[in-house]
């Protein structure tokens, strides 16, 4: 991990998962984006900050996956600092089990309660909301980013620099893993449109610093594109769930594991929802089994 240097008084340390960004104050207190994904990492956060002569006044979580918020628990305890998230990541931030849950919809198996799907209980102490938010006398602008999960936020720092969280993933990533993960498609296409002209400066969780942001959103739609027709084609003939999930990693030739395929489907779920729910195909039970099937107009 290396301390870079953005803009003014913004900084990020880059990580091999969510990248951490950083608001320093003028007396040396800082604003975490992000926490880490583990103990570890935020033991290296911690370390470096400390190197530097900052502490940690507050953490600001983008949202509830692990991979952004596994240091809270660590870098809270250690700091005695406040945490902020919008109402509904702080649900799953404060109760980690919920994550899983969602994922299986149901008490969840061993593999998905790891320490990459779910993080150490910490607590968040301030419950915001898109708009402007006064963090130690200096103005963030909160966004509601949601469409990765239910209540991603993003912040833009005093230096103009918006942290996007999973708002949009970059175009090395979607070449190598084709596809999105949504907990709800019909919210991201509202983030494309909000992200076209918010700020000089984009930091993704994965991927760093952006200098061509329509390019960027350009390419997420597109694949957001691919997806739905895809997942038409594949229901044009009533199809089932399981059949939807193997028909899109063997087209889109992608890489699972058992915990990949547990979030594949909640992926492919919510893509279904959005497509029934906007009359573009249907959902019924047949024979005891449960069929999607587009709606050709």
């Amino acid at each position: 991990m290396k301390l870079e240097h953005i803009a003014g008084n913004t900084y990020v340390i880059e990580t091999n998962m969510a990248n951490i960004g950083i608001y320093k104050f003028e007396d040396r207190q800082c604003l975490l984006i992000d926490s880490g994904a583990n103990q570890t990492q935020a033991e290296e956060i911690f370390r470096i900050l400390s190197a530097n002569g900052w502490e940690v006044y507050a953490i600001f979580n983008t949202h509830s996956h692990a991979d952004h918020c596994g240091g809270n628990h660590f870098i809270q305890n250690k700091s005695n600092c406040k945490i902020y998230a919008s109402a509904i990541e702080a649900a799953f931030i404060n109760n980690p089990i919920l994550t899983p849950f969602s994922i299986y919809s149901a008490y969840p198996l061993k593999l998905l309660t790891a320490r990459f799907l779910t993080a150490q209980d910490s607590l968040v102490t301030n419950i915001i909301s898109a708009g402007t938010e006064q963090i130690k006398n200096m103005t963030f602008e909160i966004l509601d980013l949601g469409g990765h999960s239910l209540g991603q936020l993003g912040i833009i720092t005093p230096d103009q620099v918006l942290f996007v969280g999973d708002s949009l993933i970059s175009i090395e990533t979607l070449r190598t893993n084709p596809f999105l993960y949504l907990a709800n498609p019909q919210k991201q296409l509202v983030t494309f449109e909000k992200l076209k002209s918010a700020t000089p400066y984009y930091y993704l969780s994965h991927g760093g610093l952006t200098d061509n942001i329509s390019d960027l959103i350009d390419a997420n739609y597109n694949l957001f594109l691919t997806i739905t027709d895809l997942i038409l084609d594949i229901i044009r003939n009533p199809a089932g769930l399981e059949t939807v999930i193997h028909d899109i990693i063997v087209r889109q030739g992608l890489q699972v594991n058992r915990n990949h395929y547990f979030r594949l489907s909640t992926g492919i779920s919510a893509f279904l929802s959005y497509l029934c729910n906007n009359g573009q195909a249907k959902v019924f039970l047949e024979n005891n089994s449960l069929y999607y099937q587009a709606v050709i107009r």
